[in-house]
């Protein structure tokens, strides 16, 4: 039977080995975070493009396989995004290059 120096070396082992497994490094979950909310490099590019073209009224909240997700609290804002969306889609896809392809743009009214 391990004497009590024995044992405070074991319980030592077990919770440096328990810590290594358990836990990760904070930018390892942000990454993973962001990466789950559509939020990567190319969502920051667009989000200054967005707000460069129609400014603070009408905002990214997302992007996700293609498709921007835009707010807005103005319905006039709203017609004028829906009828322009072809030409601000060439544009902002014209802008970004090759890295990432826009597809669609879903808007919404916010709360």
């Amino acid at each position: 039977m391990p004497n009590e120096k024995e044992l405070e070396i074991i319980n030592q082992k077990l919770l440096a080995k328990r810590k290594k497994e358990t836990i990760a490094p904070v930018s390892v979950i942000i990454d993973s975070m962001k990466t789950q909310l559509g939020l990567d490099v190319d969502f920051f590019v667009l989000a200054k493009l967005w707000e460069k073209e129609f400014g603070a009224d009408v905002e990214i909240c997302g992007y996700k396989k293609g498709t921007l997700l835009v707010e807005t609290q103005s319905f006039t804002a709203m017609s004028e995004i829906n009828l322009r969306k072809k030409e601000i889609l060439n544009r902002l896809n014209q802008y970004i290059g090759g890295g990432v392809k826009i597809k669609n743009i879903k808007l919404r009214i916010k709360d």
